[in-house]
Parts: structure tokens; C-alpha cells; sequence
């Protein structure tokens, strides 16, 4: 594996085609859409926050719209879950007060229990009010979670007295992601850890493991763009866009297309953390039988 740098662009004969205009211009961290969640006719929007805010300053307020568009009633009940993020990206869980970096414990919201109404809207009010204390310095995240509340149903198990009865009950539930990075830590601290090409049981892909080395929460834009050596054709992979953690790994798997014509190719994967200087790259090379 190489490892390039956009600090010296004309060392490497492929283009970064599509980061060219984002150069032109400064940028804090990649453009990431202020996506909506909806399930079952309930939106809950933003689906994430990303704050910077300074310990000690003014409290910030921030709105979670929720929308019910459909023709029943719900109920919904708030909490926070303070999580680790595994290398696939999916969180994992902590007890209260168990993570040094829980950011649950500066939010308050407002209502934490509601009732929607068919085709009504809710705004709640989330208040962070981050302390100017020693932990305030480093980045902390966590997630605000709206589940829904069934009321439940007394069981009939008259008509088969012998039998087992179980009571599932199928609800909903929404997760917004909060990360607050104070300006005092480095979150343009990313580097590819690894990156290879594997061909197993017939199935090509490439595997790329990226690592945040700094202190701060990373927002990142990645791809990989493969070119035939000999024919010059180059092919685009999938974008991914992801959150990585403070000192924490994240896998990527890049399914490379079935139908690829043989040959040598080379495989670059870039990797935008939001520098306003520099990217990152690695390139590897491979043969298709």
C-alpha cells in the first residue's frame, strides 16, 4: 500500500477529479445533508447535530421537528444513550455515567413525553449548556432517543389453554446522533491505516480501514476510483460518508463491479476529512484473471 498526499499533487498520474472544486475553497468539514428519519408516516428531523460549541458560553437551543402523517395516534418518550462506535460504525451502548466522552449529561429537552396527534407536528426544544470544566475540552457525543410507547394489551389465552401465549408488541423508535467538538481539538487528524485488495470465494473487493488520530469527532467523504493500466479507463466506486470518533477505527468494503474485464489495475482510495489543505490517498495495485 501507498500512501499519497494532495500537498504534492503532481507526484501521482491519476486525478482526484472530484475533489478539484471542493479545493477551491475553504471548507470545515465535507457537505453532509441535514437528512429526515420516517417510518411508518412518523419523520423526525435533523437525524444528526454538529456542534462547536465553547465551554462556559451561552446555552445553545436547538429544534427536533417530528411529524406524524398519519391518520393514528402516537406516543413517544425521549432518553439519551451515551455509546462506543464499533469499527463498522454501528453504536454500542454504555450504562449511565460509564463513557468519559457522554455528552447526555449537558443536554436537557423538552417535552420528554408526548402525545401526536394525526397529521400534527411537535418542535422539542433541546438546550445544551456545555460547563466550563477540565472534560468540557474534548469531544463528546450521544444520541437522543424517541421511542414509541404501546399500551399493552391483556393476553387471550382462553380458546387454547394449553398453549404458550407471547405478547409482541411492534413499535417505533428514532436515534438523532449529537457530537459537539470544542475549537479546541484537531479533527482534521485522519489517516488510512490500511488498504488492500482481496479476492476470496469469487468475490473482489477492496478493504480500507481509516483511524482518527486526533481529539476531535472526524466527518469524512470517501471513494475509490479504479483504473485500468492498460487501457486508461477509469471507474468511480461507491461515495461513503461517515463519522469516525476520536482515536477510534472505522472498516470500509468496496465491492468492486462483477463484470470487471480482466487486467492490471490500479485502486486508489481518497479520503476527505475537511482539511482546508490537504486530502488523503492510498493506492494499491491488482490483476483481474
Amino acid at each position: 500500500m501507498k500512501l499519497l498526499s494532495t500537498l504534492i499533487i503532481f507526484l501521482s498520474s491519476f486525478t482526484l477529479f472530484a475533489q478539484q472544486d471542493s479545493l477551491n475553497k475553504p471548507r470545515s468539514t465535507p457537505e453532509i445533508p441535514d437528512s429526515a428519519f420516517n417510518d411508518m408516516g412518523v419523520s423526525v428531523s435533523p437525524s444528526s447535530m454538529h456542534l462547536a460549541i465553547k465551554p462556559g458560553a451561552s446555552a445553545v437551543v436547538k429544534e427536533i421537528r417530528i411529524k406524524n402523517s398519519t391518520k393514528q395516534l402516537y406516543k413517544f418518550n425521549i432518553a439519551y444513550n451515551d455509546f462506543e462506535m464499533g469499527r463498522n460504525g454501528k453504536p454500542l451502548s454504555l450504562k449511565s455515567g460509564e463513557g468519559k466522552y457522554g455528552l447526555s449529561k449537558w443536554l436537557n429537552i423538552a417535552p420528554s413525553y408526548f402525545e401526536l396527534k394525526p397529521q400534527e407536528e411537535i418542535k422539542l426544544k433541546l438546550v445544551i449548556e456545555i460547563p466550563d470544566v477540565e472534560e468540557a475540552y474534548r469531544a463528546a457525543w450521544t444520541i437522543i432517543t424517541i421511542d414509541q410507547v404501546v399500551d399493552r394489551q391483556p393476553l387471550d389465552a382462553t380458546a387454547h389453554p394449553e398453549r404458550l401465549a407471547f405478547g409482541i408488541i411492534p413499535s417505533i423508535g428514532f436515534g438523532v446522533y449529537v457530537y459537539q467538538n470544542p475549537p479546541n481539538v484537531k479533527i482534521n487528524s485522519v489517516q488510512i491505516d490500511k488498504f488492500l485488495y482481496k479476492d476470496s470465494l469469487n468475490k473482489r473487493k477492496i478493504e480500507m480501514t481509516v483511524k482518527n488520530t486526533g481529539d476531535g469527532i472526524g466527518f469524512c467523504t470517501s471513494y475509490i476510483e479504479l483504473t485500468n493500466t492498460k487501457t486508461g479507463k477509469q471507474e468511480k466506486l461507491q461515495v461513503k460518508r461517515f463519522t469516525i470518533l476520536p482515536q477510534y477505527f472505522r472498516d470500509f468494503f468496496y465491492d468492486l463491479p462483477s463484470d470487471l474485464p480482466s487486467g492490471s489495475y490500479t485502486a486508489v482510495g481518497v479520503v476527505d476529512f475537511g482539511s482546508s489543505e490537504e486530502i488523503i490517498a492510498a493506492q494499491t495495485e491488482f490483476n483481474v484473471p
